[in-house]
């Protein structure tokens, strides 16, 4: 059980910081960015489910860095992810 929520709530802390990117103006997922507001509710909506997840099986401040750090390894590993699977597409501001 307790691997189960732990898996469910890393796997909602990665759909936010995708949903947070997919809003950005220099995504390079889409070839036209997202609205930002939706992006931005859909990111916090999902980061509160895993935070929420995350505190059945740590305390709250254990489980706030948790979701802080899948999303921040997200939002730094996406970019390269996405240079290295896209290489000849250039950078829209």
């Amino acid at each position: 059980m307790t691997i189960a929520l732990l898996t469910l709530a890393s796997g909602l802390a990665l759909a936010a910081s995708l949903a947070f990117y997919l809003g950005a103006p220099s995504q390079r997922i889409l070839d036209k960015r997202l609205a930002l507001g939706p992006c931005l509710g859909a990111g916090f909506g999902l980061a509160a489910l895993s935070l929420i997840l995350f505190l059945q099986v740590s305390g709250p401040a254990a489980s706030v860095f948790i979701v802080m750090t899948l999303i921040m390894a997200a939002w730094s590993g996406l970019p390269f992810l996405m240079a290295v699977l896209r290489p000849g597409q250039r950078r829209r501001t």
